[in-house]
């Protein structure tokens, strides 16, 4: 062999490394972490796999100290002027006020369309259907307020909650 053809040989060769060393792009692994950082961080705050109860703009929720988040249960939900349970219209509040004794008939026969299941949890012996969330304005007369817990109560349901605003702080000069 030549001195020529081995040397042409070696620049050949060093030609083609070159060439592959131009042809490759380098990969940015950090940059490419941090978007994959951020897009979990994302995903992250954006799911939430905790229940809300969606208050309707027309509602003004009492506000509360408590710490304890609502469950998912049927919503009884009182506007100024209709009451609904789980979006669907029951009765007229002007119905419900003018109506005698403490049961309202109409949500009694809905809310006896919950089935029954035995008490878990609860002092109460026997099927129940379970529990019931009142979400109804702060301006709301008492008296109706104690006719639908009367009426949740005699159609069974073994736990009634009230819709509140959470807020921090004190409420008038009693403990936290």
């Amino acid at each position: 062999m030549s001195k020529q053809t081995i040397r042409s040989g070696y620049k050949r060769n060093r030609l083609m490394r070159r060439a592959a060393k131009r042809e490759s792009v380098p990969l940015n692994l950090v940059s490419m972490i941090d978007v994959f950082t951020t897009l979990v961080f994302f995903l992250l705050l954006t799911s939430t796999n905790a229940a809300t109860v969606r208050t309707p703009h027309s509602l003004q929720l009492p506000q509360s100290l408590t710490h304890e988040p609502p469950h998912d249960v049927p919503v009884l939900t009182i506007t100024e002027t209709d009451i609904e349970l789980q979006g669907a219209p029951v009765m007229t509040v002007a119905d419900a006020e003018k109506t005698q004794g403490n049961i309202l008939a109409p949500l009694k026969t809905q809310l006896e369309a919950v089935p029954l299941a035995p008490a878990e949890g609860t002092e109460v012996k026997g099927d129940t259907r379970g529990e019931l969330n009142i979400m109804a304005d702060k301006e709301l007369p008492y008296s109706l307020v104690k006719k639908l817990m009367a009426t949740a109560g005699d159609a069974r349901f073994a736990q009634i909650s009230l819709s509140v605003d959470h807020r921090a702080g004190v409420l008038g000069s009693g403990s936290p």
